[in-house]
């Protein structure tokens, strides 16, 4: 028998790992690529910048841009072009018929040669008042109407100067003529042509742009409207009475004083005048002047070539107002005249008045 323990039998041995094989890295060539063929593997291609591939797309929009707009319509440039109609002025359209109360009158026609011509309305209007007991009665009291509207129309002559002595209403026929002052339109600047160019701002400091005034701008040259009337005639006659309205051009004035051998009146005089006639006939309220004030003023003003004095009418002192402005007037050196001044658009016009 053995002696002693018998022996164990040995752990085999641990196998050894292996190592992966070492990558052999490719050699390189003389320029410096590697050898991939010696690898048996194909090199990687290299991508290209996106701006390369955008060039050929712009070439052929360039290209389609130039066939499209420079090519194709030049193969068109020898054919004829085709001639423009000429086109002929048309006649202008006008009324066919003219309506002259329950009647009508054929309207004119017009050739094309007067393409440009229009067919204004008149502005004259005419009403006959007919079945009347008092014609020249009825005249009267229009004539007294018209007086006293807003604004108030005058007695006038053919050629609109205002006259004083009123027509014989009582007589079987008559004619009298009233007009006033229509407003003007406010003058418009004439204008500078468009493109006109502005003066070279060195060429005015130069000694000769210095000398010349310049001209400002509200001493521009103007067109002044012309000056219009509005006009009423009434015509009466046995049991009508005919008026007719128009606007004609013209101005109502005031008779040009006369020379007469009355002399001057003072200052004074004037005063007493204005005290002694009623207040409707210098258009103000009430019934006696004794509810006024009447003031000469010192110095004269000029109306229609005379010399006149100013005279201001102040309320009362018993009034609500005392010697509140109630009027300014103008009474002519001859004391033929005598002229009301509005205070608020101190506008003169002459009042009816008998010396």
């Amino acid at each position: 028998m053995p002696i002693g323990k018998p022996k164990e039998p040995k752990a085999p041995k641990k196998e050894k790992k292996q190592k992966p094989p070492k990558e052999k890295k490719p050699k390189k060539g003389k320029g410096g690529a590697p050898e991939a063929a010696e690898q048996g593997e194909q090199p990687e291609k290299k991508k290209l910048p996106l701006i390369f591939l955008l060039i050929p797309a712009v070439v052929i929009v360039a290209a389609a841009v130039i066939l499209f707009v420079f090519i194709l319509p030049g193969r068109n440039a020898d054919d004829p072009a085709e001639p423009t109609p000429s086109v002929e002025p048309s006649p202008p359209v006008l009324p066919s018929e003219l309506p002259v109360g329950e009647n009508v009158v054929p309207g004119m026609v017009l050739g094309s040669d007067e393409y440009l011509a229009q067919a204004v309305p008149a502005k004259t209007i005419t009403y006959t008042y007919t079945d009347l007991v008092d014609a020249g009665k009825v005249a009267e009291t229009y004539v007294g109407q018209l007086k006293g509207a807003d604004p108030k129309f005058s007695m006038v002559d053919e050629e609109f100067v205002r006259v004083k002595e009123s027509p014989d209403f009582t007589a079987p026929e008559g004619m009298v003529l009233m007009a006033r002052n229509l407003p003007k339109p406010e003058p418009e600047p004439t204008a500078s042509p468009e493109g006109e160019e502005s003066a070279d701002p060195e060429a005015s400091s130069s000694p000769e742009a210095e000398q010349s005034p310049e001209v400002p701008e509200s001493q521009a040259p103007v067109e002044e409207p012309e000056s219009k009337v509005l006009t009423v005639r009434i015509q009466w006659s046995p049991g009508q009475c005919v008026v007719t309205a128009d606007e004609e051009l013209g101005k109502v004035t005031s008779p040009k004083p006369q020379q007469t051998s009355h002399g001057s009146i003072s200052m004074s005089g004037a005063q007493t005048r204005l005290e002694g006639m009623s207040p409707a006939q210098l258009e103000l309220p009430g019934e006696s002047m004794d509810a006024y004030e009447v003031m000469a003023m010192d110095g004269t003003e000029m109306v229609n070539g005379a010399a006149c004095i100013r005279l201001n009418v102040y309320n009362g002192k018993n009034a609500e107002n005392s010697y509140q402005f109630m009027g300014g007037y103008l009474m002519s050196i001859d004391g033929q005249h005598l002229y009301r001044l509005d205070p608020v658009t101190n506008e003169i016009h002459e009042l009816d008045y008998q010396p």
